[in-house]
């Protein structure tokens, strides 16, 4: 599985009980722990609040927020949307993340990171306002917003070379 598919990993697996997500297929147990966990199965939502950390060690995924929610379907069965808000804190393998909020919606494979969304591998960094994961396609875009514009500061690696002539267009 590619890296990228941190974000539904971690976050926004669907439930093997109600406000538990699902461990991987490999079998790993993805663990959850908060000050609180509410489940109300009327409103098909299970929270996770203060200090809560999902953790998945067999893959070297884990993120902090203040708040996870989960919406269910009608059975409490599979996640239909999902919801980190708070000091949004991502690391998977060498990558890291940080944000206000995140949203996951499994049925498109599609995660977005909002309010200051920061990502960064090594020393190289992208910001912008919106960063929008594709997970299914392993793309992703990061936007502007209100003369905001994306800035992205990447170093070459070790061993790359520029071709001579500069970039072509």
């Amino acid at each position: 599985m590619r890296r990228s598919a941190w974000l539904l990993l971690v976050l926004f697996l669907g439930a093997a009980a109600p406000g538990v997500p699902r461990a991987a297929e490999e079998g790993a147990p993805i663990t959850i722990s908060a000050d609180s966990l509410e489940v109300n199965r009327k409103a098909r939502v299970a929270i996770y609040q203060g200090n809560v950390a999902a953790n998945d060690r067999g893959r070297g995924l884990s993120i902090l927020a203040d708040r996870i929610e989960f919406f269910f379907d009608d059975r409490m069965e599979q996640v239909e949307r999902a919801m980190a808000a708070g000091n949004v804190r991502l690391s998977y393998g060498e990558r890291r993340g940080v944000a206000e909020r995140a949203e996951y919606f499994p049925r498109e494979d599609r995660a977005v990171l909002l309010g200051h969304p920061k990502v960064w591998q090594d020393s190289d960094v992208v910001t912008g306002c919106r960063i929008t994961l594709l997970l299914r396609e392993d793309r992703s875009r990061v936007d502007g917003c209100d003369g905001e514009r994306v800035n992205a500061v990447l170093y070459p690696k070790r061993g790359e070379t520029r071709e001579r002539g500069g970039a072509r267009r």
